[in-house]
């Protein structure tokens, strides 16, 4: 039989308050027997189990919520981002906002100067002036008609003037809608070479592309407005687990700059193709709004999303130690000699939680066993 020694130290000190002081110590080996007979079987005395406290427990039926690691960004929907292009180009003016401002919808983000729109807003007052002209000479020519007086082609011809004059000024009334031109308040005397562009939705300037005085051409890229009323979380996930995502699976939220800061979210959206990284992405929502208000977009995360629960044998963590890079338990076998014979057991071990490490033993383990749940490192 050979041992190995494992020590544990108790020193007493004194303190006297009529002396500089003295120190006075007492060392108590401990030591774990290893039978050559069984080198996966320890000894340990009733003294040593009491001395390094340990405790005793046993397996116990528990459902483990497995966690997949993942990580993600703070994204805005397509819905919440909005660029600002004219319709026709122009000169810009009063244009003062910048990146990060708040706009709200309707605002006037700046002006546009053109002698186009000029044009287009003669170009209505003609048409709508020459309506009721075309009109009357139409209902004339058709009663003219009906009565033989008039040829027919000068009922087609009046018919064919009202109709394209008033398919015009309907397009082009509704061309100055796209302005910012109200025809109902139009006259030849309101006509304006400055028409304003104005923001679409609520939210804040993102970015400017141009500068007061500049040309922007038609479809030209003026900036763009970001709404941050609505944010949700993309997650990358590969394609080997692409099958475990489940529309309302949970998802714990943590960012690596906020340390301690957890959020919850919910799985919205799954994507349905793998891209060309063999990844797919996934879409969950913020369940508490008031917290969604405080992310930033294009935030940089890490979340982990709660799988289906599986069912399996639970010890505290303390029960688990390592050797030689696997994973040990240490199971009683006897008592005897004052003392108890233990043997390792090895097992793999899963999520843990409250304490509680998910083990697989690789013998079978009865249910009434007693396990060292406490000491092991000391042992191994």
């Amino acid at each position: 039989m050979h041992t190995r020694s494992f020590t544990i130290t108790v020193i007493a000190l004194s303190l006297t308050f009529y002396s500089c002081g003295s120190q006075s110590g007492q060392e108590e080996s401990i030591q774990v027997s290893e039978k050559n007979s069984d080198p996966g079987t320890l000894f340990l005395s009733q003294k040593q189990f009491e001395t390094m406290k340990m405790t005793w427990g046993s397996l116990a039926r528990q459902e483990f919520s497995e966690e997949l690691a993942l990580q993600g960004a703070v994204k805005i929907p397509v819905e919440g981002m909005q660029e600002i292009t004219p319709f026709y180009g122009g000169y810009v003016s009063g244009l003062s906002l910048i990146e990060g401002q708040e706009v709200r919808k309707g605002q006037v983000l700046f002006y546009l100067e053109s002698p186009e729109f000029v044009k287009l807003q003669q170009d209505y007052l003609e048409a709508a002036s020459q309506l009721d002209y075309l009109k009357a000479e139409y209902e004339r020519q058709k009663t003219l008609f009906a009565e033989q007086i008039s040829a027919e082609k000068n009922y087609l011809k009046a018919n064919s003037d009202y109709q394209a004059t008033l398919a015009k000024a309907a397009a082009l009334r509704q061309q100055l809608k796209m302005i910012q031109i109200n025809v109902d308040q139009l006259s030849p005397e309101s006509i304006r070479s400055k028409v304003p562009v104005v923001s679409p939705i609520n939210g804040f300037v993102q970015e400017v592309f141009v500068v007061p005085g500049a040309y922007l051409a038609a479809s030209g890229k003026a900036m763009s407005l970001l709404n941050k009323e609505h944010l949700h979380i993309e997650l990358i996930v590969f394609e080997k687990d692409a099958s475990k995502m489940k529309v309302g699976q949970a998802v714990k939220i943590n960012f690596p700059d906020q340390p301690g800061k957890v959020m919850d979210a919910e799985i919205h959206v799954i994507g349905q193709a793998i891209d060309a990284q063999r990844q797919l992405n996934v879409h969950a929502d913020m369940v508490d709004k008031v917290a969604e208000s405080s992310l930033v977009p294009g935030m940089y995360l890490e979340a982990r999303v709660q799988l289906e629960p599986i069912e399996g044998f639970a010890l505290p963590e303390t029960a688990v130690g390592e050797e030689n890079g696997k994973n040990y338990i240490l199971v009683l076998v006897s008592e005897e000699n004052g003392g108890f014979a233990l043997k390792k057991v090895e097992v793999d071990t899963g999520e843990v939680q409250h304490g509680l490490v998910h083990v697989k033993p690789h013998s079978e383990i009865g249910p009434d066993q007693k396990i060292l749940t406490k000491g092991i490192f000391n042992l191994l």
